[in-house]
């Protein structure tokens, strides 16, 4: 798993915690998961988000805004307990001859962004809210790539799960963090609340809007019976 796997775990557990206190969930990496190959009972997400890369036998750094990360999830209503299973595809260096996969490096501020767009997936797919539709966060690249997807160096693409497109946000070139650097931006979508917010906000909408039906409906039949009475009285 790309990173260190302690901080990804941590991260999604204290935002789980944030919408679902009472419910346990765990994430774990697995190198065996693939895109579309579902166990009974499991759902799927996968982001293609950046990342960058560092080369283990000739120190080469690059970067890349198409590195597919694959979840598969579950939940068990009755235990109140879910579980998901996580993969970060590779990519090789384009200048050795026998180069090794390498693991991507992401920026916190990346990773904040890739779990929370897993936690709106799991209330929606596992818990199955009255959600208004919320939009991915967009990942965050902190230089300008050119050129196309290195596909013959990456691990998704030769095995065929080709990388999609991704939404990113450029950092303006003062605010360029390292790799590892926590920063902060003004994020394209704020749907991040706390406590329950999230998942009871559009109930309580919901709840709202059949309230405000209710009133008016009483508000006609007072009217009819007070036309009825009138004309009765006539």
């Amino acid at each position: 798993m790309a990173g260190d796997t302690e901080v990804w775990k941590q991260m999604f557990q204290e935002l789980m915690r944030e919408v679902k206190p009472w419910h346990r969930w765990t994430l774990r990496p697995d190198k065996g998961l693939l895109p579309n190959v579902l166990k009974p009972g499991w759902m799927q997400y996968q982001q293609w988000t950046f990342a960058r890369f560092q080369c283990s036998s000739c120190s080469r750094n690059w970067a890349s805004a198409q590195v597919l990360v694959l979840f598969h999830m579950n939940w068990s209503e009755e235990k109140s307990r879910g579980q998901v299973k996580m993969r970060v595809f590779t990519q090789r260096c384009k200048k050795c001859p026998q180069p090794l996969f390498e693991d991507p490096e992401f920026t916190q501020e990346n990773i904040s962004r890739i779990l929370k767009n897993l936690v709106f997936r799991i209330l929606k797919k596992c818990y199955r809210g009255r959600f208004q539709l919320i939009e991915e966060v967009p990942m965050i690249k902190d230089i300008s790539l050119e050129g196309p997807h290195n596909s013959d160096n990456c691990e998704a693409c030769l095995q065929g799960f080709c990388a999609g497109p991704i939404q990113v946000t450029s950092l303006p070139p003062s605010q360029t963090p390292r790799v590892h650097s926590i920063y902060k931006v003004e994020e394209v979508v704020k749907p991040w609340a706390s406590g329950e917010n999230i998942y009871s906000y559009t109930c309580q909408n919901h709840i709202c809007r059949n309230l405000s039906i209710f009133c008016c409906c009483v508000i006609l039949i007072l009217i009819v019976i007070v036309v009825i009475v009138v004309k009765t009285a006539i």
